[in-house]
């Protein structure tokens, strides 16, 4: 098959006028995670694009803020099961962050 020239100039082109693929504009917790606000604002969903970021390592941490923005200490059920999370030194760093104290 023989490009002619303006052949050429229309993959050159469609090429230029191609979008590059570009990250989310930062935005994300500890975990490298967010939540996808794009969609209706009731099913929020949270979203990890790194995924080869593991989970939070500091699994004895004094205070932890889970996915869903409540803050769980040692004496919260859920503080143990708590996989994804970002680790704070008290309870008041947490809740200042945008968290809020989990209810018992």
């Amino acid at each position: 098959m023989r490009l002619t020239i303006p052949g050429l100039a229309a993959c050159f082109a469609l090429l230029l006028g191609a979008p590059a693929a570009q990250p989310h504009p930062g935005g994300t917790d500890a975990n490298g995670c967010h939540y996808d606000r794009s969609k209706v604002k009731w099913q929020d969903t949270y979203h990890c694009p790194d995924t080869r970021k593991p989970p939070n390592p500091d699994v004895n941490a004094p205070v932890k803020k889970s996915r869903e923005n409540i803050c769980h200490d040692a004496g919260s059920p859920s503080y143990s099961q708590l996989k994804y999370f970002v680790a704070y030194q008290t309870m008041q760093q947490c809740t200042a962050s945008g968290g809020h104290k989990y209810k018992s």
